[in-house]
């Protein structure tokens, strides 16, 4: 059996910024990943895809933005090649291929790893596994010749069949691809929900830049309330630099928009009648934030460009409660649905609430086995790039603590950057 100090399971952000923080204490460790560093930006994002937030926020612990243009929003290749670059900056000890199957606790304290490389014996286990585990995807008795894919299985419109496509489900992801099929010339439907959206750029900085300022990535689970870790982003683009995304800019481009999914038989879908609710409550959303934005600027005495009109989606013609797949020629369905937390394979009590293990900033309520990366953690950040190290620096040191290491010298704000 093999010995480590820490094992910490996951290549991705999480992973790869608390290797960065074990290492700054000298702790053993190992990262262990069932394929590769960043692997689902690799294998799990469609060809166009692009991230959320601008480049000069795409920062990790040591490793700042160094490309040439920071206020562009980069792909799915550039993401890869940056998570690539920082594991081997870092030096960190990254073993592909090898999948955690189990997880628990052995005789004396330690933890036992069941690996598809034989058992690891650790002292303390991160588990850094990433905040979208397991596609949640209705049930239902649609004819098999409907073909349906999940967000993480699409690449792009040319491999769907021929034919209309409708997305189930009106967040980040669900929009954006019907941006992406729209703009190959596909014709989209999609069925919608009340997931709220933000202006790319406001007063003249990006919705991000704004956050950032008002602190509102530093809020916490405590302050917002739990059930905030149950919403969904909001939707918004890297695509076009400084274009919004919402349900009335895909109303607009000719996407046809529907109310909720409630279920489908054959080839028949039915859904609900509440538009016309789901486009308000989006709405809504995009309405506090450029209040909040205002109230600052004002508060603040900062000198912005002025307000711009604000454009609702409203008198929408009545959606059908009922679509016929077949008249209206959809041969594929896109499943935006969400992601559920899946800790089965741990073998502990983790008492947790709707897939949350109980933890505070990543410390379990088992010694020595702690949780990071997942959305909403601790505070807003803590599943986003630039907010990960926060909550790797504090789970390090506090593994560090366990072991009886030293802690590592520099918080997050003060990490040596490599060049």
């Amino acid at each position: 059996m093999r010995k480590v100090d820490v094992a910490v399971i996951g290549a991705g952000q999480a992973g790869l910024a608390s290797s960065y923080y074990l290492s700054q204490s000298g702790i053993d460790h190992v990262v262990l990943d069932r394929a590769g560093v960043a692997e689902t930006w690799r294998s799990e994002r469609w060809d166009s895809f692009r991230l959320n937030i601008p480049n000069w926020s795409f920062t990790l612990p040591g490793f700042p933005y160094d490309g040439p243009d920071p206020d562009a929003f980069m792909g799915r290749d550039e993401i890869v090649e940056r998570f690539t670059r920082y594991a081997t900056l870092i030096s960190a000890p990254v073993e592909k291929g090898i999948d955690v199957t189990a997880l628990e606790l052995a005789p004396g304290g330690s933890y036992l790893l069941t690996s598809s490389a034989g058992p690891f014996s650790a002292r303390a286990v991160i588990v850094a596994t990433g905040a979208y585990q397991r596609h949640r995807r209705p049930a239902n008795a649609l004819d098999a010749g409907i073909l349906q894919l999940t967000t993480d299985q699409y690449r792009n419109p040319r491999e769907l069949e021929e034919g209309g496509v409708l997305v189930v489900g009106s967040g980040q992801s669900g929009c954006q691809i019907a941006e992406d099929l729209l703009e190959n010339g596909r014709r989209v439907w999609l069925a919608t929900g009340t997931c709220g959206w933000m202006p790319r750029r406001y007063r003249g900085r990006d919705n991000i830049a704004w956050r950032m300022d008002m602190r509102l990535f530093d809020e916490t689970v405590e302050q917002l309330g739990y059930d905030t870790r149950l919403a969904c982003p909001p939707i918004q683009t890297g695509v076009g630099r400084d274009r919004d995304l919402s349900l009335r800019t895909l109303h607009e481009s000719g996407v046809r928009l529907m109310g909720r999914y409630l279920d489908g038989e054959g080839r028949t879908l039915r859904l609900a009648e509440d538009l016309p609710h789901n486009a308000a409550r989006s709405d809504e959303f995009a309405r506090r934030f450029i209040a909040g934005v205002d109230s600052y600027i004002h508060d603040a005495g900062i000198d912005a460009p002025a307000p711009s009109p604000f454009l609702a989606l409203d008198n929408l013609d009545a959606a059908p409660t009922s679509l016929d797949l077949a008249s209206e020629n959809i041969t594929t369905i896109i499943w935006s649905t969400g992601f559920t937390l899946d800790f089965s394979w741990i073998e502990l009590d983790l008492n947790a609430r709707d897939g949350y293990p109980e933890q505070s900033q990543g410390v379990s309520r088992h010694p020595g086995l702690y949780f990071i990366g997942l959305q909403l953690m601790h505070s807003r950040k803590s599943g986003l790039i630039f907010g990960v190290g926060e909550d790797a620096a504090h789970v390090a040191a506090a593994a560090a603590q366990y072991l009886g290491a030293r802690p590592a010298a520099t918080a997050p704000g003060g990490s040596p950057a490599f060049q």
